[in-house]
């Protein structure tokens, strides 16, 4: 009927292996390619470094974190990685990426399907403005002076109010 066929070999990333997918080799080579390529230990390292302040971060760009107000916020540390910040309403919401010092990646789904306290990881309101100059839900805050302001009106008009008395004490 049919002819049987030998088993061939097959390469992954430059290693001969057996093409049967039972072999135990196959399956700790996909394991090891699936791992996030940050360990959950590096991260949290990190994340306390930034909170205890013997790592700073400085927001890449022109902008200021809290002028975002929505969207990815992206930080070079002085450690040399980087982190991605996405900024909810002005509420620090969840990591997005970081990359190492030397190019080892992880980006927010690898997080959240990996390491599941770190996706629930949130800094205070203080350290979130602190440390990554995102001023809390729905409010801004001076830069010169750190009030926080809310109020009614645009964040602009508002911040450009205070911004003005702030000055004026100075």
């Amino acid at each position: 009927m049919f002819a049987e066929f030998p088993k061939l070999p097959c390469w992954i990333r430059g290693e001969r292996i057996a093409a049967a997918f039972d072999v135990p080799a196959f399956k700790e080579k996909l394991r090891l390619i699936n791992e996030p390529e940050i360990s959950d230990i590096e991260i949290w390292e990190f994340l306390r470094a930034i909170e205890s302040g013997s790592v700073m971060l400085t927001a890449d760009g022109d902008r200021e974190p809290q002028d975002v107000y929505s969207g990815n916020v992206a930080y070079s540390a002085s450690n040399g990685w980087r982190i991605v910040i996405y900024n909810d309403c002005n509420d620090w919401d969840y990591i997005d990426q970081i990359v190492t010092i030397d190019g080892r990646k992880i980006v927010y789904n690898e997080i959240a399907d990996s390491f599941p306290d770190i996706d629930c990881y949130e800094p205070t309101e203080d350290l979130s403005w602190s440390r990554y100059r995102i001023p809390g839900a729905a409010s801004i805050r001076c830069i010169l002076c750190d009030a926080h302001l809310k109020g009614p009106g645009s964040f602009d008009k508002l911040l450009d109010k205070h911004r003005t008395e702030c000055r004026a004490k100075t």
